[in-house]
This record gives structure tokens, C-alpha cells and sequence, in this order.
């Protein structure tokens, strides 16, 4: 299940340029309702989309999911993720874009399953796409440019979209501690960022060029997956448990590619058992911007074969 999480430290900021803010359970489910009529067609429909809009739950998230081994998808939407947060309305729909995003979004993908759009190809397709087709059914919107920079509103050329869609990412901004819509990141990712969260600047700085029609920044965008492929629900893995000493570390566009010796410890799962011989003719690949291996390390971790591939705890989640 992809999340949107918030971070403890949110929970005593305030959002001081908030316009709009919702105060209503009917707002809030307003928003989610907008927004996810605008993609009904591409989004499971019937019993395989279930929507989870609850006012008064105490959750500070917001989170989308297939439900197990099947096409059926879960949205959840929290009440108090949006009143801790002070969200807009316009706020709030970004959020709920991102979410829809994870589904439909597009590539970037979780790597290597592809189950979802990954972390900042969702925040991109919700300001680059959804958020626009959202202010295009709801032609209400704050005016006030409080606490945008003159370069930020400069770039919106007067375009009343785009400005609107920087007043909603400001207004978000309070869930990504230590970000600043005039500001930008000055990290460049070695790799695509495919399974992790960016840094908070890099996500703000990724709305912005979502919405700006910009390309992705490189602070998580280096490139696309070279295969492509649809996500299968009842793929069967093999896997094991492997302990085993590096003798190779090659980076690549993903991580990093690492081959072993001979291992020490094998455990083949019981009911789909890896061999061990997998290791050694295929090496392992490990997904992730920080690989920290190095020949002479132990390699150990849970192994799984997946299209040819034999991949590094691999994260059940994204089964």
C-alpha cells in the first residue's frame, strides 16, 4: 500500500498562508469525490474501487492500495490529516491527486514490480494533470499570493491556473518539513528514484515543475524504466534467505548490480524455494539510491526471482 505519511513534526507547524481551509466533513468529502470522478473511467470501478472517507478518524495519512492479490483498489482519507495540516481545499485535492497518481500516474514505477507510480511521479502527475482538470470543475478558488515569491509568480505568466496551483502547493507545503515553495534543491540522485520518498525540497520543487510543465528535476529524475511491463497480481516467487560475501558492486540506473561467492547460509522459503545457484549466475540486484556495498562485505538479506531478475529484500508491500 503506497502512503501519503506525515511527519511528527508537522503536527506543531501551522500553516499561516492556508486559504479556504476545510472545516467540514462535507468539504472534505467534496474534494475527494471531484477528484476521483475525473478519472472514474480509468480507475477500478464497482466492488474493485473502495473509498475510505472518514471525517473523524484520527489517522495522519493518506494512503492508496490494491487489496491483496487482486485488481481492487483501496483510497483512505483521514480527517485529521487535513485539520492537524490546515489544509485548502485546493491543498487537500493535491493530495488526493498524488494518491490517485500511485494508480494511474504512470512512469516512473516502484521498481522492479511496477505495482504503482512511484513517490514523485505521483506528485508530478498531481500538479502536471490532476490538479488542473480539479480547478476546471471547481472554478472557486483563494486569490491571495501571500508568502509566494515575485520569480515563482513571474513563471505563472498570469495564468490564473497556475497561480491557483501555487497558492495549493504552498498551502501543502506544511507536510513537507523544511521546505520552502521559493526555494529549490541542490541535490542531483545518482539514480532514478524509483522506491523511496525524494527529500522534502525535492518533492516541493517536483509539484512545482508538475505544474509548471517542466521536466522532472534531477533531484530524484535521472531515467525512465527500460522495460516496461503491466503489474501481475499472482506472480509467483521464488525466494530465499542468503548470507554471502560480495566479490563485485557494479552501479547502475537503479542501485546497484552485486555478485557474490559461494554462500554461506542458504534458505530456500518452503513453499517456493530459490536454489542458491541463482546467486551465483545471476548476482543480485539491489534497489535503493544509498547501496552501500562494497566487495569484501556480507551480502544478507531475502533473495526473489522476478522476471529473470533476482532482486535485494524486495519489499513485500509492493507484491
Amino acid at each position: 500500500m503506497k502512503t501519503f505519511l506525515l511527519a511528527a513534526t508537522c503536527l506543531i507547524t501551522s500553516n499561516l498562508f492556508a486559504s479556504s481551509v476545510i472545516t467540514s466533513e462535507e468539504e472534505f468529502r467534496e474534494v475527494v469525490e471531484s477528484v476521483l470522478s475525473i478519472y472514474d473511467q480509468k480507475l477500478p470501478q464497482g466492488k474493485n474501487r473502495q473509498v475510505d472517507i472518514n471525517w473523524e478518524s484520527k489517522t495522519l495519512n493518506a494512503s492508496v492500495g490494491y487489496k491483496g492479490h487482486s485488481e481492487s483498489v483501496r483510497f483512505s482519507f483521514h480527517g485529521e490529516f487535513v485539520r492537524k495540516n490546515k489544509l485548502s481545499k485546493d491543498a487537500f485535492a493535491l493530495i488526493a491527486c498524488h494518491e490517485v497518481g500511485h494508480i494511474i500516474g504512470g512512469y516512473p514505477k516502484v521498481m522492479p514490480t511496477q505495482k504503482y507510480s512511484s513517490e514523485a511521479q505521483s506528485d508530478y502527475f498531481a500538479t502536471n494533470e490532476c490538479l488542473k482538470k480539479y480547478f476546471a470543475l471547481n472554478s472557486s478558488g483563494s486569490t491571495e499570493l501571500d508568502g509566494i515569491s515575485a520569480e515563482n509568480l513571474t513563471e505563472c505568466k498570469q495564468d490564473k491556473t497556475c497561480l491557483r496551483g501555487l497558492r495549493a502547493i504552498r498551502d501543502a507545503s506544511v507536510i513537507y518539513p523544511g521546505s520552502d515553495i521559493n526555494a529549490k534543491s541542490d541535490h542531483i540522485s545518482s539514480v532514478t528514484i524509483f522506491n523511496d520518498y525524494p527529500q522534502n525540497q525535492c518533492r516541493v520543487d517536483t509539484l512545482k515543475a508538475g505544474l509548471l510543465n517542466q521536466p522532472r528535476p534531477n533531484c530524484w529524475f535521472k531515467s525512465y524504466q527500460k522495460d516496461r511491463y503491466e503489474y501481475q497480481f499472482d506472480y509467483d516467487y521464488e525466494e530465499a534467505q542468503g548470507v554471502a560475501e560480495i566479490t563485485e558492486v557494479t552501479a547502475t540506473d537503479y542501485g546497484c548490480h552485486i555478485r557474490t561467492k559461494y554462500p554461506d547460509v542458504w534458505m530456500g522459503a518452503y513453499l517456493n524455494p530459490l536454489s542458491e545457484s541463482e546467486l551465483l549466475m545471476r548476482g543480485v540486484r539491489y534497489v535503493g539510491t544509498n547501496c552501500k556495498y562494497q566487495v569484501g562485505d556480507t551480502l544478507s538479506g531475502a533473495m526473489s526471482l522476478f522476471r529473470g531478475n533476482l532482486y535485494l529484500n524486495l519489499n513485500p508491500t509492493d507484491k
